[in-house]
């Protein structure tokens, strides 16, 4: 049986140091089965790993309501879960949530090939299943398979559970005023993902810290994520998709970034999977 309570989101840098709720924003799941939107192979189209082949796991269900996101109909937990019959064919046929980490494994396997990259478990929101991404991240990890988790960073706590069984983990920072959400709710989010994100590089995860900016993003707002940010191996500035952003807010927007992160770990790319049409 699934037991949904509020997460507790606890941090600390050092043991014993800080702990917050943010209540009722995020839910989560204590469950070995997952509600899984869709499984399918694609090519990443965010990021230095761009164009990279990898197997989406896209989790259903996800407290945030970002005004950018472009998985909507994943944001709550979904009755059937869509795989895809052979990889690209873009045919899939559907199975019933909620799904064992098993049958996930095998739904995975169906498209391993030697061009796959790693296998991307997304969403949704992968941290509000807790126990199950940590299993399933786990037994890909022991089968040889490159794990790579995409997450809001909502709970310092189950990340720091996952981390050892990852190998990529590509955090999104939101910054004020792109989530549906007070302040004080935003400030607790964006201290669990810099926690996050200090965890994954004492772990030696490659560790990416995506920022989705829009054209009125204050350049303080960035500036004050960036000041907090731990080392990591890139830091993205990914423009929102479908709103035309000048090239010297981007340019200012990159300088920030690089100033405290390090040229060689800035950078700017927008989502290019939107672009050439993929998924």
């Amino acid at each position: 049986m699934e037991r949904s309570t509020a997460v507790r989101a606890g941090h600390a840098s050092t043991a014993g140091e800080g702990s917050w709720r943010l209540g009722s924003l995020i839910r989560q799941s204590i469950s070995t089965e997952g509600y899984i939107g869709e499984i399918f192979t694609s090519l990443q189209g965010e990021g230095p790993l761009l164009g990279r082949r990898q197997i989406f796991v896209r989790l259903s269900g996800c407290s945030l309501r970002c005004s950018y996101c472009d998985t909507r109909k994943y944001l709550k937990r979904t009755e059937m879960c869509r795989i895809e019959a052979s990889p690209g064919s873009r045919v899939f046929v559907e199975i019933r949530n909620p799904i064992t980490v098993d049958k996930t494994i095998e739904c995975v396997k169906l498209h391993a090939a030697p061009g796959i990259h790693s296998v991307s478990i997304t969403g949704g929101e992968p941290l509000e299943q807790p126990k199950f991404t940590e299993t399933l991240a786990e037994d890909l990890k022991s089968l040889g398979m490159r794990v790579y988790l995409e997450t809001n960073g909502c709970s310092f706590e189950y990340f720091s559970n996952i981390a050892e069984h990852i190998d990529i983990a590509a955090i999104d920072v939101k910054l004020p005023g792109t989530v549906g959400c007070s302040r004080v709710q935003c400030d607790s989010l964006i201290e669990n993902e810099l926690a996050c994100l200090r965890r994954s590089s004492e772990m030696g995860v490659y560790t990416i810290a995506k920022l989705v900016v829009l054209p009125d993003t204050a350049e303080h707002e960035l500036e004050r994520v960036c000041r907090e940010m731990p080392s990591v191996d890139a830091i993205v500035i990914q423009p929102v998709s479908g709103q035309r952003m000048s090239e010297s807010k981007l340019m200012a927007l990159h300088s920030i970034a690089a100033r405290y992160l390090g040229p060689e770990n800035a950078m700017v790319i927008p989502q290019m999977h939107k672009a050439l049409g993929m998924m």
